[in-house]
């Protein structure tokens, strides 16, 4: 598992202009080499949509209900996942260049 790399001249970007693009609905990607604009592919959207919400409505109303834990325990616990996926996005996240 690895940062995405430019398709033109396979310069890796960086986690945290990944992660810019991603938290701004998705904006394209521009190669700080030679300038290409990489936009990311349907398929990541539905990935990264479905490593937050699922596990979180599973764990939430599903799990936590059948083990009795405290709504503070299963908040506390939502959080951290959240805090741990988040930095894990932009190895998930996929973008392919448009030239």
């Amino acid at each position: 598992m690895s940062l995405q790399k430019c398709d033109k001249c396979n310069t890796q970007f960086k986690w945290s202009k990944i992660i810019k693009s991603i938290f701004l609905a998705y904006r394209p990607i521009q190669c700080k080499q030679c300038g290409t604009e990489h936009r990311i592919i349907f398929f990541s959207r539905i990935k990264l949509s479905l490593l937050s919400v699922l596990p979180l409505w599973l764990f939430g109303f599903i799990i936590s209900t059948q083990l009795s834990l405290s709504i503070s325990y299963t908040f506390s616990i939502m959080i951290l996942y959240s805090v741990f996926l988040f930095l894990l996005f932009p190895f998930f996240a996929k973008y392919k260049s448009e030239y």
